[in-house]
């Protein structure tokens, strides 16, 4: 009995080796849990920002349309750029310039009040007041404005502005953690052009 009981003594902790080997083991579990659990935590928020990149270019796609829609006469049609004059409040005397451009990746709003107290208006570059709407629109090269006459016709450089009557606004946004752009697209009608009624 007494043996027995020095072999059960004997037997009380771990040998360094076993330790060592139940630490390594632990690391490994340990890292595929943190593993796991930082994929699951990207995954979620590349799914918020994608919503939320989603909203802001929603957001501005449906304010650049709306602006082009309120329309009072064009000024300059370009692929990426267009200049339109717009009553901005209802007993408005003249009607504002509006320029809506991509500098870069940057897409920006300008505004130029109207100078005179009677037609003939004119609006000095230098007045111009310029907001940016977005930093991260990719166009590149890219077409933001194409322009349309009143049949569906696409109409090409050099515009004839008195033709113009649908304006396709096509933006590229980048995502800054989805490797996927996401692109967003609508079409304005310009109400003072429209002549089907």
């Amino acid at each position: 009995m007494d043996r027995l009981f020095k072999l059960v003594s004997a037997k009380k902790g771990f040998s360094l080796i076993e330790l060592l080997i139940a630490m390594a083991i632990s690391s490994i579990i340990l890292v595929v849990i943190v593993t796991v659990i930082n994929l699951a935590l990207r995954h979620s928020s590349g799914g918020f920002e994608s919503f939320e990149a989603q909203s802001e270019a929603v957001g501005i796609m449906n304010r650049v349309a709306a602006e082009i829609r309120q329309a009072s006469e064009m000024v300059s049609a370009q692929p990426q750029s267009i200049t339109f004059r717009e009553y901005l409040d209802v007993g408005a005397a003249a009607p504002h310039q509006i320029r809506f451009f991509l500098d870069g990746e940057s897409l920006k709003r300008g505004e130029i009040p109207p100078i005179g107290t009677d037609p003939p208006y004119t609006y000095d570059p230098a007045s111009e007041t310029i907001r940016t709407l977005s930093l991260d629109v990719i166009n590149g090269a890219a077409d933001v404005f194409t322009y349309y006459d009143q049949d569906g016709n696409q109409l090409f450089a050099p515009v004839t502005l008195a033709a113009v009557t649908l304006v396709d606004i096509h933006l590229i946004f980048r995502q800054r953690n989805n490797t996927q752009p996401l692109e967003v697209g609508t079409k304005a009608q310009l109400r003072f052009n429209k002549n089907n009624l």
